[in-house]
C-alpha cells in the first residue's frame, strides 16, 4: 500500500546524532525530478520493477536488490521503465549523519547493490511501524535505527559493479581462522594467499576492501588484542613471556607496537586495568 509519514521534531529531537525525517513505500514510484533536491538525505529501496535515477550528470539503473542514496539539495530525477517499479524509503537528518557517510566512503549519491536487502528492508518496515505508533520513545528508537541502516548500508552494500564488504569478508574467512589459529607463529603473505587459493596481492586486496588494513596489519591488531587478554588473565607472566606467546620474538618490538596503539606500554596498560 502507498503511504507516507512525515515527522514533526521537537527542538531535543533534532539535536539527535540522527533523526528521520519521513517515511513511507509506493507500489507504483512515480516519475521524481527535483530541481534543488530533497532537504534530506534519503535511502530509497526497490522491491520489484526497475527504474533509473539520473543526478550529478550520472544515469544508473535501478532495481531490486538495489537503492538509491541520495544526498540533500542535490538534483535527482527517477522514474520507472519497468512497472510496478515498488519501493521502500527513508529520509533522515542530524548532526552526525553527513560526517559518518563520509567516514564510511558514502559522500555522495549514489546506487548501491545490497547483499542482504532484506536485513535493510526489515528496518525500513520497523521504522514505519514505529513512526505509526503512539510510543513516547519512537523517535528516538528510529533515530537507533537509522544509525543501523547506515551501518547495514556500510556492510552490506556496494556499487553495482563491485562485491560487498560482507562477500569479501567472506571469502577472507580460511585466512582469518588459520590466523585464529596460528597467531603465535611466524606468518607470511604466501602463507594466507594459500588457504585462498588466490594471489597474493589479491589476499592483500580482500584484506583493504574488508578492514581497510594490509594482512600484518590485521595480524598485530589481532596479536595485540590477544596480548591484552592474557596480560590481565595472567598477571604473573613477565611482559617478554607475553610478546612470546602472541608471536612476537623481541619484546622490545612487541612493546613499541602495543604502545603504538594503546598508548601506553604492556605494564602500564596491566597496572591501570587491573586496579
Amino acid at each position: 500500500m502507498d503511504h507516507n509519514i512525515f515527522v514533526v521534531l521537537t527542538d531535543t529531537e533534532l539535536k539527535l546524532p540522527f533523526f528521520v525525517t519521513s517515511a513511507g513505500g509506493w507500489e507504483h514510484q512515480d516519475n521524481m525530478l527535483r530541481e534543488g533536491g530533497f532537504p534530506d538525505f534519503q535511502w530509497i529501496q526497490c522491491i520489484s520493477g526497475e527504474g533509473i535515477l539520473e543526478t550529478e550528470g550520472k544515469r544508473f539503473a535501478v532495481s531490486a536488490g538495489q537503492g538509491m542514496l541520495l544526498y540533500p539539495n542535490r538534483k535527482h530525477h527517477y522514474y520507472a521503465v519497468r512497472e510496478p517499479w515498488a519501493t521502500r524509503w527513508i529520509s533522515f537528518n542530524g548532526v552526525q549523519a553527513e560526517g559518518m557517510l563520509a567516514s564510511l566512503k558514502m559522500n555522495a549519491s549514489a546506487v548501491l547493490q545490497l547483499s542482504h536487502p532484506d536485513i535493510v528492508l526489515q528496518k525500513l518496515l520497523e521504522a514505519n511501524e514505529l513512526l505509526q505508533s503512539k510510543d513516547p520513545s519512537r523517535y528516538i528508537r528510529c533515530s537507533a535505527l537509522i544509525y543501523a541502516i547506515v551501518l547495514d548500508l556500510f556492510m552490506y552494500s556496494s556499487t553495482p559493479d563491485m562485491r560487498s564488504r560482507t562477500e569479501h569478508y567472506e571469502q577472507l574467512m580460511p585466512a582469518l581462522s588459520y590466523i585464529d589459529e596460528h597467531f603465535m607463529e611466524p606468518l607470511t603473505l604466501e602463507t594466507l594467499s594459500s588457504q585462498l587459493r588466490i594471489s597474493p596481492q589479491y589476499t592483500c586486496h580482500l584484506f583493504q576492501k574488508s578492514f581497510g588494513l594490509r594482512p600484518f596489519e590485521y595480524i598485530n591488531r589481532f596479536r595485540l588484542r590477544r596480548a591484552k587478554e592474557l596480560l590481565l588473565r595472567h598477571p604473573e607472566v613477565d611482559v617478554k613471556d607475553i610478546a612470546r606467546a602472541v608471536g612476537y620474538e623481541h619484546a622490545s618490538y612487541f612493546i613499541k607496537l602495543f604502545k603504538q596503539q594503546e598508548g601506553v606500554t604492556p605494564s602500564a596498560f596491566r597496572k591501570v586495568h587491573r586496579q
